[in-house]
């Protein structure tokens, strides 16, 4: 990624033709292309780009900027952000949630764009299934649940596909609890990697392998 992304995502950073890693859609929308949203953890939020949580320094640096380059790499468009620390969930629930919805406008299928959240960020992916009630884009929970999570959105009406993505040795658990009794298009799937919760501080292949696989392959 070029340096003046590195530094800020004021403007997208063109990585190639047609496409770009930025916290804007990219100027031209080529109908044609995959979107993924990557919403990142709480930890990015509160220290940024390869912080290390203190409590867990065995978990190494969350590499924000890693992940997107990982991601690019697949030849998907990446709309991401650090998102700023005071600002509440809903306003990055709104703005994904436009600019998903631009993306339809534009003619991009549904089934083209995915919103991925690690850890705090499927919080806000959730909430932007909840707005846009789309029954054929695309959702990734990454980094678990706790035993009472899913009451958070009993309330909830969720539209889309959802993969969920945990590792077994994360202490967070199964995410199946939100989606049942619900008629949508759910699936999760369970890692090995001896990771605990750092498996989403990387840009892993044991995790984008299967998330690229479903989202394509469609």
């Amino acid at each position: 990624m070029k340096l003046g992304c590195l530094l800020i995502l004021l403007f997208p950073c063109m990585l190639g033709k047609g496409q770009s890693v930025g916290e804007f859609l990219p100027h031209r929308i080529d109908a044609s292309r995959y979107y993924i949203f990557y919403l990142h953890g709480a930890l990015v939020t509160e220290l940024g780009n390869n912080a290390i949580n203190q409590s867990v320094p065995e978990w190494g640096p969350y590499e924000f900027y890693n992940i997107l380059d990982s991601l690019e790499k697949r030849n998907f468009e990446v709309i991401s952000e650090i998102r700023k620390k005071g600002v509440h969930d809903s306003v990055y629930v709104n703005k994904v949630a436009s600019q998903a919805d631009s993306l339809l406008k534009a003619r991009v299928k549904p089934s083209h764009i995915l919103v991925l959240g690690a850890s705090a960020g499927w919080d806000i992916g959730i909430r932007v299934s909840a707005k846009l009630k789309n029954r054929k884009m695309n959702f990734v929970i990454m980094g678990g649940c706790w035993p009472e999570t899913y009451k958070e959105y009993l309330a909830l009406t969720l539209y889309g596909r959802f993969l969920s993505v945990i590792e077994s040795s994360d202490p967070h658990g199964t995410c199946v609890r939100i989606f049942e009794n619900r008629k949508i298009n759910s699936n999760e799937i369970t890692l090995n990697t001896g990771l605990s919760h750092g498996f989403i501080y990387k840009g892993y292949r044991t995790w984008i392998d299967p998330i690229e696989q479903w989202f394509r392959g469609q």
